[in-house]
């Protein structure tokens, strides 16, 4: 029993002592009901506070847990995405060391493959220069210690001069009188009418001092001479020699210009 409901009981007997029963009694009554509304009410002013402040702090404490919580769960989540990361890397810096050394195994390999081309392709420099060396013996004419060989395509003087070399030879170069007779006398069989036919002589470095293919200088010369057009006549504008199929006179003329040409190789 509490402090209210103690007094209100002491005074109750108190009443009953000092007056008659029905007075006492009522007194008493009177008294007790006033002890318990005093103590509802003392109880009731106790019991509300509690009531008002508790479910506020307890709400504050469950949404700060959530709040810890959530920020927790994020970073375990940011951690694993890091270590996938990480793992995703290294296996990428792998393939990565992998594909470097299969690069470098192919590149050696392309080496061995390019020094075997360049091989063969020397080989059949070499051997297409040996074939054309036996067909101009074969098919051409043979005149001292080389043979000499017409071909009826339609080249500039630098163009013969690259074929003559592919085929292991080199521009017609008639040195003296007897190889210039024996040229002409090929070409005219070969050439039927009058064709200018290219030989390897030139003045393209120094105007009036013509030089063979192989750079050694012409001392020998069958310039046309007529009354009518005399060789050479077209000074700087016209530096390489060809040989006339009829006469085998010799012309300058300008190098662009395309015509036949005459090769020799070596016996």
């Amino acid at each position: 029993m509490n402090l209210p409901v103690l007094l209100g009981a002491v005074l109750s007997f108190y009443a009953l002592s000092s007056a008659d029963n029905s007075t006492g009694f009522a007194i008493a009554t009177a008294d007790l009901s006033q002890a318990r509304m005093f103590n509802e009410d003392v109880i009731k002013g106790r019991g509300d506070a509690p009531d008002i402040t508790e479910p506020e702090h307890t709400t504050a404490i469950s949404e700060m847990e959530s709040t810890y919580n959530y920020i927790l769960s994020r970073l375990a989540a940011m951690d694993q995405a890091i270590h996938k990361l990480n793992v995703g890397h290294y296996t990428l810096d792998i393939k990565v060391s992998q594909l470097l050394e299969r690069v470098v195994r192919l590149d050696n390999r392309l080496s061995d493959n390019e020094d075997n081309i360049q091989q063969v392709s020397s080989h059949c420099k070499d051997n297409r220069k040996e074939i054309g060396r036996l067909e101009g013996c074969l098919k051409g004419r043979k005149i001292g210690s080389k043979c000499v060989l017409a071909f009826r395509t339609h080249e500039t003087y630098a163009d013969a001069s690259d074929k003559c070399q592919e085929r292991g030879g080199r521009m017609a170069m008639p040195r003296d009188r007897k190889e210039q007779e024996a040229m002409a006398e090929y070409v005219k069989l070969v050439f039927h009418g009058n064709w200018p036919v290219w030989l390897g002589i030139n003045d393209q470095h120094s105007e009036g001092i013509y030089l063979f293919e192989d750079a050694t200088q012409v001392t020998y010369f069958q310039w046309r001479k007529h009354f009518l057009s005399s060789q050479p006549d077209g000074g700087k504008r016209e530096n390489c020699i060809n040989m006339s199929s009829d006469d085998g006179d010799w012309w300058d003329t300008y190098c662009e210009r395309r015509m036949y040409y005459l090769c020799e190789f070596d016996v």
